[in-house]
């Protein structure tokens, strides 16, 4: 099971804010190649397993200690989150033909990437 908390989840987006317009500009261009090769590996996956897995969050609740204003504990409810994996029927053959076209498509978007990050060096030069 995975958990992940709001810090980690907030992580990149708060380091986005610190990256230089280059930085930025770079991380852009590369987000066509990113998906593509987070598609192929959830595909390759998929196609590898026979099934595909689907991921949700449920809630629960336990019993906690809390605090009133007066600093005096009472019993309470807490609600809490885990992660839960079920297994989730596919097609291989559609699965192998998108793996197929994913992988194919990905040379073209790794040319497309490398001449945009030419072009954000050359629009936005190290500072």
């Amino acid at each position: 099971m995975k958990y992940f908390t709001l810090s980690a989840l907030a992580l990149p987006v708060l380091l986005a804010a610190c990256a230089t317009p280059q930085q930025r500009c770079i991380n852009t261009a590369s987000n066509t190649v990113r998906t593509l090769r987070a598609d192929i590996k959830t595909a390759q996956g998929n196609f590898e397993r026979g099934y595909a897995v689907h991921t949700s969050r449920e809630s629960y609740q336990v019993m906690d200690v809390c605090y009133n204003s007066d600093g005096k504990p009472y019993p309470c409810l807490e609600t809490r989150y885990r992660t839960v994996e079920t297994p989730v029927a596919i097609d291989v053959e559609a699965e192998r033909r998108k793996l197929a076209e994913y992988e194919r498509r990905l040379p073209a978007a790794g040319r497309q990437m490398n001449a945009e990050i030419s072009s954000c060096r050359l629009r936005f030069p190290d500072e």
